[in-house]
């Protein structure tokens, strides 16, 4: 008997490529929860910076002074790193949505760890190094609570196709809050072990005998800088997976330490393939987001301009760049350039001579603070999904590095009975006092029922 040749009927590529499951990390970064989280977060951070450098702006150190530029609270509208809120023409639009897209993850990814990149910068001060870690813990805090929200929702999302709340995210991650700040503080606290005793090797050397007797025992200062180096740069690729073993398994720092370096360092070959292939998704899902960010701003100013007049347009809604040029709102015939708009000669009468800037009243500028504010928030949405973006795919990665090493299944996910829900409260009904579930009555979290 000639058996039947068998039919694949589907092909499930989930099961085949696993790492398409990072794909969903879109879809979740796209959530209004963690794009609004995303852009808090930032903010948090780029006001805790700013308050600091006021505090230390008495201070001539370098550093301070330098990173008084990184704390300007407009950073993410510069092109280079998140949108362009002055795009008036399609070209300009198009233009600035493929802008810097490559550079997009690794920004982010230095947007992050710049205070603690700096204390290693070799002409660093000791008022330089109090005031980049006081930055950096701010910014630990900040991401602890914040970051940690988005992972415990990402986590939720991958595992169970739950979405979770922004404010049961936030509880939780506050009462975690330790477990997700403390890890790169005890990796650098681990590192400085290592590094007083080359500190104070050094503080001898300025003996020219001791300095001979350090120089044939180098090989021992070079075993010690392995050792921060395996630290360190576990740490600068690990570190995401910190908040993501916390939202994910609901454990202490130091699981999340250990955790992180160990996936880092065991199957590190496979960690780059998921990380390029999520940061394949950054630039992709960047560019529609920027495109639509971009869009929404400049098609919006279009249709104000047909019913505004050209002036209080110019003044109000799209003021001039700082080189004094206003770009056509309307988009040219291909391969023309764009000519400066001048702005209509005023009659001798008008108080403001012409080509000068016409002075606003108070209503007017208040209008165009209005809508600069308004443009501002469409950019740091933006910027909050770049940032969302990150946390997200933190937890994909996470997940299927910990079902390729400790075989872990990539649903299982720590559920914290606080918030498990369960059977709406049941009450006697007053005819028959049998206990029954009242029609309008919500489920309350830890009502479960009998074990």
């Amino acid at each position: 008997m000639v058996e039947q040749p068998a039919k694949i009927r589907e092909v499930v590529w989930s099961e085949l490529f696993p790492w398409l499951m990072l794909v969903r990390a879109v879809r979740i970064a796209l959530m209004a929860r963690v794009m609004i989280l995303g852009a808090v977060g930032i903010l948090a951070t780029m006001l805790g910076w700013w308050l600091l450098a006021e505090v230390f702006s008495r201070s001539t150190d370098p550093v301070i002074t330098s990173w008084r530029d990184v704390t300007n609270l407009n950073l993410w509208t510069n092109q280079e790193t998140w949108i362009d809120i002055s795009t008036r023409s399609a070209p300009e639009v198009i233009y600035s949505a493929t802008q810097y897209l490559f550079q997009a993850p690794i920004a982010i990814w230095q947007f992050m760890t710049a205070p603690f990149m700096g204390l290693f910068h070799g002409d660093l001060s000791a008022t330089g190094f109090f005031f980049l870690l006081l930055c950096g813990i701010w910014e630990l805090l900040v991401w602890g609570l914040v970051g940690g929200a988005i992972t415990r929702i990402a986590a939720l999302k991958f595992t169970r196709d739950e979405a979770s709340g922004p404010i049961a995210a936030l509880k939780h991650a506050a009462r975690k809050l330790p477990s997700y700040s403390l890890p790169p503080l005890v990796a650098l606290l681990w590192a400085a072990v290592f590094a007083v005793p080359l500190a104070l090797i050094g503080w001898a050397m300025q003996l020219d005998f001791l300095a001979l007797l350090a120089g044939i025992f180098w090989p021992f200062v070079i075993l010690l800088g392995l050792l921060m180096a395996i630290l360190l740069l576990g740490l600068l690729v690990g570190w995401p997976m910190m908040w993501a073993t916390v939202s994910v398994e609901g454990t202490d720092a130091f699981d999340a330490l250990s955790r992180s370096f160990a996936y880092t360092y065991h199957r590190p070959f496979r960690l780059l393939w998921y990380v390029l292939f999520a940061a394949l998704l950054a630039v992709i899902s960047m560019f529609v987001v920027k495109l639509f960010a971009a869009s929404a701003i400049a098609l919006g100013d279009w249709s104000i301009d047909w019913g505004l007049d050209a002036e209080t347009m110019e003044a109000v809604v799209t003021p001039p760049a700082e080189d004094g040029s206003t770009m056509a709102p309307l988009a040219p015939p291909a391969g023309t350039e764009v000519a400066p708009v001048e702005g209509p000669a005023l009659n001798a009468d008008d108080a403001t001579p012409a080509g000068e800037p016409r002075e606003l009243g108070a209503m007017l500028s208040g209008a165009r603070r209005s809508i600069h504010f308004w443009k501002m928030m469409v950019a740091a949405l933006a910027a909050g999904y770049q940032a969302g973006f990150l946390w997200v795919s933190a937890v994909g990665v996470y997940l299927l590095m910990r079902c390729d090493i400790d075989g872990v299944q990539l649903n299982e996910v720590y559920v914290d009975p606080a918030d498990e829900y369960g059977m709406p409260p049941l009450a006697d009904e007053a005819t028959s006092g049998v206990p029954e579930v009242s029609p309008g009555a919500p489920a309350l979290p830890g009502n479960t029922g009998p074990a």
